[in-house]
């Protein structure tokens, strides 16, 4: 006896905690644009006892964007506050989406002021009254009430995501213009941005370091006469094949223009010290003549030495 009646219980048990769905609890079909959005207006209970925890669809379509609506919702209400609250979508068209308390029931706010959206509700739960999912009804008004939370989309996929004209793939590289992209963002085509900020270590201020071993002039003629290019620099060829990476082009650029002024540094110092060789060498020329000169009058009676 005592065995039946634990079975009866656990088969009661079972059957209260099994999940129920709900189908086309409210179907929003307006022909206008509306001015705040759309608010869905449930008949859930505010409350956290029993913990609430159901999941929203909200299926359809947006004939003002001509995109298809396919919204997932999901939250809990534990200890008064929303919880774990996210959201999903199998469409095109992906509003903002607002969850609030107000006056003691739960409100979803789509923030989509798109002309002509028909779509349905249909909801799933455990161990909430069916009454709960009836009277629904959605309104041109915008948000109030308390505790209002915005709900984040967290779409998740496994595998190849493919798009028309590019990809992202499973390890998370994207290929616009191409399907084979081998880095994080691989763009077959022209790119236009205002600015691009590119983050590289290794700065090349060591050139500056009186223990930098500079090559000299006569081994960078050599070498460009040999290979056809500046050394450190890739060639044409190498280019072509595998492109260049900006920021360690950006450094290698400034390396060749510091090493460039050492070497302007060193060849004015040297103009300045044959500048300064060649004055003295003058004075001593223009001191000679005019000993010669002095000599000369001195013997010879005056004459002018050209």
């Amino acid at each position: 006896m005592k065995k039946l009646l634990f079975v009866f219980l656990l088969i009661c048990c079972f059957q209260k905690s099994e999940a129920q769905f709900y189908q086309n609890i409210l179907n929003y079909n307006p022909k206008i644009t509306p001015a705040n959005g759309v608010k869905i207006k449930t008949n859930l209970i505010y409350q956290s006892s029993p913990y609430q925890m159901v999941t929203l669809f909200i299926d359809g379509y947006s004939y003002g964007s001509k995109k298809t609506i396919g919204l997932k919702l999901v939250y809990y209400i534990y200890n008064g506050e929303f919880i774990n609250y996210s959201a999903s979508s199998t469409g095109a068209r992906t509003p903002k989406i607002f969850l609030a308390n107000e006056n003691g029931k739960v409100v979803v706010f789509l923030d989509d002021k798109i002309y002509y959206q028909h779509f349905t509700v249909s909801a799933l739960c455990f161990g909430i009254s069916a009454t709960s999912f009836q009277g629904w009804s959605a309104v041109d008004e915008a948000v109030t009430g308390t505790n209002v939370k915005e709900l984040t989309y967290e779409n998740a996929f496994s595998g190849n995501v493919n798009f028309s004209g590019g990809i992202w793939n499973a390890v998370g590289n994207v290929g616009i213009g191409t399907t084979t992209p081998k880095e994080r963002l691989s763009v077959n085509g022209n790119i236009r941005a205002k600015e691009i900020k590119v983050e590289t270590a290794n700065w090349p201020d060591y050139v500056f370091q009186p223990s930098y071993p500079l090559m000299s002039l006569d081994k960078i003629e050599s070498f460009i006469k040999a290979n056809g290019h500046l050394p450190d620099v890739p060639s044409a060829k190498e280019v072509a094949e595998n492109g260049v990476e900006v920021g360690a082009n950006q450094a290698m650029l400034l390396k060749k223009i510091e090493e460039l002024t050492l070497h302007l540094i060193e060849t004015n110092n040297t103009i300045k010290e044959l500048q300064r060789e060649n004055k003295a060498m003058k004075e001593q020329l223009s001191d000679g003549r005019k000993k010669v000169q002095l000599k000369h009058e001195k013997h010879h009676g005056r004459f002018v030495l050209q």
